[in-house]
């Protein structure tokens, strides 16, 4: 009788569930911290941390001994490649072969078409967050050497490091990075290192094998034109909503950082509702697929947008001198509402579980848990259990993807619809 195999979207599920598990149990272990942590503290954080989040319900740096943040470096890495990345990586340096529900599984993960060169694009992810990672360290070496010296210096700047390019945002620096405003070449250093992150492994790649626009794909040129056009946007909003009180560079820096790693130069409990409306924006867009970043992508914002123009102008939805399909429109319409349901929903039970607090403040969380961001209104620690259980849950929906969640459920996972079967269409009047 023929094994039956596991689904790729339980796989992906599971494998992620497994690697929160195991970074739970290691956080806990007595020489990870230095006072000890709760199961739910550790919890959150193993998730924050493997979902490249960044929210945290503790002090890293004064919590967790040189143990406990070596494992937290790691789930970074480990999330921020996608567990799928590194054990095709692996399976591919011995020798081995991913096979038909291999090649699916990482199709799967990396949202890719059956034409990509699989082991190619694996060793190139790799090979670039490696050597974006070590140019990252070294930068960061010379930007915090009249702070920090030594050992310490080492480690912070590589620990940094690894969270920028994989947007985790978390660090080392006891207050995210409110005492770096004025440290340029940090601030330069790092919104490169979570921009190129945010672009994705496929863009990179393109642009490195391709070299001409006109020889990008139309995946590549979509994200290509939409992150600066949001970076910039944002900027500027930011800019001028918060005029007299945040400098060009920091407004630039907290754009870059909402997309989505995280890190912070300003206390955002003391901005306008309209600086957080612009934020929570930019963290629920996101940064590209197959990348370090989360969001609902911003590729799928484009999309989202163009097919609502083009039903505007009762045509077809063209982009790049292409048609974009009617699956490819669906998907857009499901993931936007499907995100935006979820994130008002538990935006919702949040503010029941913790009422004292500012709705503006617990959605800002929310979303910023959701899109797999970091940014904090600085309430974090201060949420319920069920609150921090609620936000868990979010963290690990938005890296692994609602799609990919409620496929699970999917029975015939591996057979193609049956496109012999018609059925009548109805008239449903909408509106």
């Amino acid at each position: 009788m023929p094994r039956k195999k596991l689904s790729p979207y339980l796989v992906i599920l599971l494998g992620f569930l497994g690697v929160i598990a195991l970074g739970t149990g290691l956080l806990l272990l007595p020489f990870s911290t230095r006072g000890g942590i709760s199961f739910v503290d550790a919890l959150f954080l193993s998730a924050s941390s493997v979902c490249i989040t960044g929210l945290s319900t503790v002090n890293v740096a004064e919590t967790f001994t040189g143990f406990g943040q070596a494992v937290i470096c790691v789930l970074i890495q480990v999330g921020g490649l996608g567990f799928v990345t590194i054990g095709m990586t692996v399976i591919s340096i011995f020798g081995g072969k991913a096979g038909l529900s291999g090649k699916r599984l990482i199709s799967e993960t990396l949202g890719s078409s059956g034409k990509l060169n699989y082991k190619h694009f694996l060793f190139r992810a790799v090979l670039i967050a490696a050597v974006m990672e070590t140019f990252g360290f070294l930068i960061n070496l010379i930007a915090l050497k009249d702070v920090y010296s030594g050992g310490k210096l080492v480690w912070v700047s590589l620990f940094h490091s690894v969270s920028a390019f994989n947007n985790a945002g978390l660090d080392l620096f006891g207050g995210s990075m409110s005492s770096f405003s004025n440290n340029v070449l940090l601030l330069l250093n790092t919104a490169l290192l979570a921009i190129v992150g945010g672009l994705g492994f496929i863009v990179i790649i393109d642009i490195l094998s391709a070299k001409r626009w006109r020889k990008f794909s139309i995946h590549s040129k979509v994200v290509l034109v939409i992150t600066p056009i949001l970076l910039l946007s944002g900027t500027f909003l930011l800019w001028f909503s918060e005029w007299g009180k945040i400098d060009f560079l920091n407004a630039f820096f907290m754009s870059a950082m909402a997309r989505t790693c995280g890190f912070a130069t300003q206390d955002l409990g003391q901005w306008k509702s309209s600086s957080l409306c612009i934020i929570n924006i930019l963290m629920f867009i996101g940064a590209g697929p197959v990348s370090t970043g989360g969001g609902i992508k911003c590729t799928t914002f484009f999309v989202f947008l163009a097919g609502l123009l083009a039903m505007l102008r009762g045509k077809p939805t063209i982009v790049f001198h292409r048609e974009i399909s009617h699956e490819t429109l669906t998907y857009a319409m499901f993931v936007t509402t499907v995100a935006t349901i979820y994130a008002v929903l538990t935006g919702t039970l949040v503010s029941v579980c913790d009422p004292d607090l500012s709705l503006a403040f617990i959605f800002t969380e929310t979303i910023s848990a959701l899109a797999n961001v970091g940014f904090s209104a600085g309430i974090t620690p201060c949420l319920s259990a069920g609150s921090k259980l609620l936000l868990t849950l979010a963290m690990y929906l938005g890296r692994i993807g609602f799609m990919t969640a409620l496929l699970v459920f999917k029975r015939r996972w591996n057979r193609e619809q049956d496109e012999s079967i018609r059925y009548v269409q109805a008239d449903i009047v909408i509106g």
